[in-house]
């Protein structure tokens, strides 16, 4: 509509005329049985062409003949039944510059006796989005070819890992055995001394190999197994603890226990949790003050925790202290692999718990917590 010929339109019909023709999408208005009344500028530019030379004809003679036909086949009698249609990809007819595609949307208004009025047509182009959409799809494939490149090779490297435990095993057992029956044969004080260092180093081995195969189970997918059975939590605890004290013979265990039934957990996994957690709490703890051991079962949940003086964990390392293979500091031989707590946190989520740790300028507290309900726990 040209505004100049009717120099009467109110404001608000001059902005819509002035929107209706500067838009950068395209606007097609067709009468009731669809010949066209009105092209804005757009449409018209993309068809090379100009408004008027549009006038009478049907929607579709603007579409390829691909589209010309879906276009009276399927978007026309759904436009008559449901009123609408909407973003239909289709191509826009060669007049010079080469098919275009577009997106079109269409709405049909009736009148009161159900009459069709007129019918709206609003294209977008759609190069640019395809090309988007296009790019992608490209990218998405890539970052799907490389997640499953990480994958293949993280499994890989974790079979290797629970293999190399395995074949490392055998042998040190070997060893372990070869010593204890050394010492049995009444070698002289530096034998027996290099027997223990023997002895002491290939714990140590061993207890680092079953970390490993622990690791590499947890990530295999199956987890940490567990094999519940009804326990006394105290005495496995007391347990626990003098072991502990054995090893420790200089450092103080406070212990304080308030357990009144029963509970069912995997014993076995239970003690390295426990151990683990108070091994760190010697190592790491002050020496000056005694290491706090408490336990309870209250309601319906059981709780074990650990706490300690001394130096509270850097901030920086609580984000990551359940991770493998972090440790904190550069000491590796005191550190060993950094699998421990990992390992614990597994075993806690294998009995359905939790470990949390809180750690401050007063103690550090590592927190395990599980329900009594022993139904769900896995095997």
């Amino acid at each position: 509509m040209d505004h100049k010929l009717f120099p009467d339109l109110s404001p608000l019909a001059k902005d819509f005329d002035d929107f209706f023709e500067t838009a950068l999408c395209g606007f097609v208005i067709t009468d009731g049985e669809g010949k066209i009344v009105r092209v804005n500028s757009r449409t018209a530019q993309w068809l090379n062409s100009t408004p008027d030379q549009f006038h009478g004809k049907r929607f579709s003679d603007l579409l390829a003949v691909g589209g010309k036909i879906y276009f009276e086949t399927h978007l026309w009698p759904l436009l008559r039944m449901q009123g609408y249609f909407d973003e239909v990809a289709v191509e826009l007819a060669n007049s010079g510059h080469g098919k275009m595609p577009v997106y079109i949307n269409g709405y049909e208004r009736k009148g009161d006796n159900n009459q069709p009025l007129f019918m709206r047509f609003t294209l977008f182009k759609a190069s640019d989005r395809r090309l988007y959409e296009e790019n992608l799809q490209i990218a998405k494939q890539l970052a799907e070819d490389k997640l499953n490149i990480e994958q293949k090779n993280a499994k890989i490297r974790e079979q290797f890992i629970a293999v190399l435990g395995h074949d490392l095993r055998n042998p040190l057992s070997g060893i372990m055995s070869a010593a204890q029956l050394l010492k049995r044969t009444g070698i002289d004080e530096r034998g027996e001394r290099l027997v223990n260092i023997i002895q002491s180093g290939s714990k140590r081995m061993y207890e680092m190999i079953n970390n490993i195969m622990d690791f590499a189970r947890g990530r295999l997918g199956g987890g940490i197994p567990v094999n519940p059975v009804i326990v006394n939590l105290e005495e496995l605890l007391n347990q626990i603890s003098d072991e502990l004290k054995v090893a420790w013979p200089d450092r103080q265990i406070e212990s304080d226990f308030e357990i009144g039934k029963t509970v069912e957990c995997d014993p076995s996994r239970m003690s390295q949790l426990i151990s683990n957690l108070l091994a760190n709490a010697i190592t790491h703890g002050s020496t000056e003050t005694p290491i706090v051991f408490k336990a309870l079962v209250k309601n319906n949940f059981w709780e074990v925790s650990v706490s300690n003086n001394g130096s509270p964990i850097p901030e920086k390392a609580m984000a990551h202290i359940f991770h493998p293979f972090y440790r904190e500091g550069v000491q590796s031989s005191q550190n060993g692999l950094g699998l421990g707590l990992y390992i614990a946190s597994e075993i806690a989520k294998s009995h359905n718990g939790t470990l949390t740790v809180t750690s401050d300028d007063h103690k550090t507290c590592f927190i395990f917590r599980a329900p009594i309900a022993s139904q769900s726990l896995p095997n």
